[in-house]
């Protein structure tokens, strides 16, 4: 068996019954967090990058089943977005040692 290819323990663990429809399916409905991804990296400003997460933070918290991780996030960015919490991400930034 290739390194790449799963194991049946693997398979049972991990729940490997999708068929290609559904594969594609899945990959569908989760491909904005690719985007996100995408844009992250494409990013330079860490700043920019945070918005970025922020935004992708309020679209995974959209997906589940529950209200507070709902308003807790969309709190959160909501923050992030005003001249304050830049000031407050590009001080924690400077304490890393990250420009």
């Amino acid at each position: 068996m290739p390194a790449y290819e799963m194991t049946a323990a693997e398979q049972a663990e991990y729940g490997n019954t999708l068929n290609f429809w559904q594969a594609i399916r899945l990959l569908q409905t989760w491909s904005p967090l690719l985007q996100y991804g995408q844009q992250i990296l494409a990013e330079r400003d860490p700043y920019a990058k945070s918005l970025v997460v922020a935004e992708a933070a309020e679209w995974l918290a959209a997906k589940t089943d529950s209200e507070v991780d709902d308003q807790l996030v969309s709190r959160l960015a909501a923050v992030v977005k005003t001249a304050e919490g830049e000031d407050l991400i590009r001080y924690g930034l400077s304490l890393a040692g990250l420009k």
